[in-house]
């Protein structure tokens, strides 16, 4: 592998904020760019870097990592120089709300975009039907967690 990182960037994915980062952080790089397939799936030259052939993913000599939120900390952890980190008291909180927005809170609002996307995409006969099962779905399954979501944050800035 080379010398020094690469940001193995493919277009319209979250390596743009490791891209800001590595900016930010002023750490010398190389940009591989991908284009997305017709399907937008990325190419399968991303495979040759990472199994799941997925962006961003960065190398840094001979360490791969992938995954936007692992990229970050490492880099902050290792190129930061105590730069971009929240002070001792803050970083608890700081840890849980940046997984919690990359794994409950992305989870939950993708879905319901999903949930509120597939009426429009059957035939018209049906639709309404459909549009009745995925309101029901999201209410039942969704819902609740959203809300709780809303009432915590709102509790993190009092606290």
């Amino acid at each position: 592998m080379s010398n020094g990182i690469v940001l193995h960037h493919l277009e319209n994915s979250r390596s743009q904020r490791v891209l800001w980062l590595l900016e930010e952080l002023q750490v010398p790089y190389t940009i591989k760019h991908y284009k997305r397939l017709p399907t937008q799936l990325a190419p399968p030259e991303l495979k040759k870097i990472h199994p799941l052939g997925k962006s961003p993913v960065i190398t840094d000599g001979d360490l791969v990592i992938a995954e936007s939120g692992a990229i970050v900390e490492y880099l902050i952890g290792k190129y930061g120089k105590g730069r971009f980190q929240p002070p001792e008291q803050g970083n608890v909180k700081n840890l849980y709300y940046t997984h919690y927005a990359e794994g409950t809170l992305q989870n939950l609002l993708s879905n319901w975009r999903i949930y509120g996307m597939i009426p429009e995409r059957v035939p018209w006969p049906i639709r309404w039907l459909i549009r009745i099962v995925m309101t029901k779905t999201q209410q039942a399954f969704l819902l609740g967690t959203i809300e709780a979501s809303t009432e915590m944050a709102s509790l993190v800035g009092k606290s």
